[in-house]
């Protein structure tokens, strides 16, 4: 039992859980000042655990996903944890057309989600709006049920900021959980009608695939077997330079047609 959450540890040899892999603990959780969790929980048809632990190295999702310009795009595989370290400012086109109160554009994300083992993934995202940020942690984890479905459950919490009462806040953190669901759902989307390959033919942008799947295959084969290339220290950033210039011109599209 941990952060308001309980943890099965599951080996297939009977091997008790390394001291070395824990789960760190979110000190937000115990903190007044943060909302309680919001859960949601969907089961995947169709589509294995490793269609989700590919978004660690997908860029170009959060354009087309979560309405975001990539500015900054890093990963960092180490031991049994994958990092994702990603800055983005929000698309035009997508803004509502008169923000307000109830309705707030938000002008950009900064990110740090991080896997701790194959299926658990903690992810610090602060919201950047014209007058505040608001600092969540969001909870990203998954079982799976068989090779071709997969349960996934996510949760959140807010900060509560200065000024705002504790029902706002809760109010404000059911309004980013349903932002986030609905990211999500784009997500599913997608996992549910992807071939699997093994081996992709990749450009420089599709970032580091194989790498990720070379971390990720530790979780699949006895503890003996387990290789250096699977948890040796691997970090790669993208230049996102080239499809940011690609992805204004299309934003800039989609403004003039909607001017028009």
């Amino acid at each position: 039992m941990q952060d308001g959450m309980v943890f099965v540890w599951n080996d297939p040899e009977g091997n008790p859980p390394p001291a070395d892999v824990t789960i760190p603990r979110i000190p937000q959780v115990d903190d007044d000042r943060w909302t309680d969790w919001l859960w949601y929980e969907t089961v995947i048809e169709g589509a294995n655990c490793r269609e989700i632990v590919d978004n660690v190295v997908d860029m170009a999702h959060f354009f087309y996903i979560h309405y975001s310009f990539p500015t900054y795009f890093k990963n960092v595989f180490e031991g049994t944890s994958a990092y994702q370290y990603m800055n983005g400012d929000g698309r035009e086109d997508v803004r509502p057309a008169k923000p307000s109160t109830s309705n707030p554009a938000v002008l950009g994300t900064t990110s740090v989600a991080a896997y701790h083992g194959p299926s658990f993934m903690i992810d610090e995202v602060t919201y950047h709006y014209e007058d505040l940020d608001v600092d969540t942690i969001l909870i990203n984890c998954h079982y799976p049920i068989d090779e071709n479905s997969f349960v996934l459950q996510y949760g959140i919490i807010v900060e509560k900021k200065d000024g705002i009462s504790d029902e706002d806040a809760a109010l404000m953190a059911e309004k980013t959980g349903r932002f986030i669901k609905y990211g999500f759902e784009q997500d599913v989307a997608i996992w549910k009608n992807k071939a699997r390959i093994d081996n992709p033919l990749l450009c420089e942008e599709d970032g580091p695939v194989y790498q990720l799947r070379r971390w990720y295959q530790q979780f699949y084969v006895d503890a003996a077997d387990v290789t250096p290339e699977m948890t040796d220290r691997f970090e790669f950033e993208i230049d996102t330079t080239r499809p940011n210039e690609a992805w204004r011109a299309e934003v800039e599209q989609n403004l003039v047609a909607r001017r028009s």
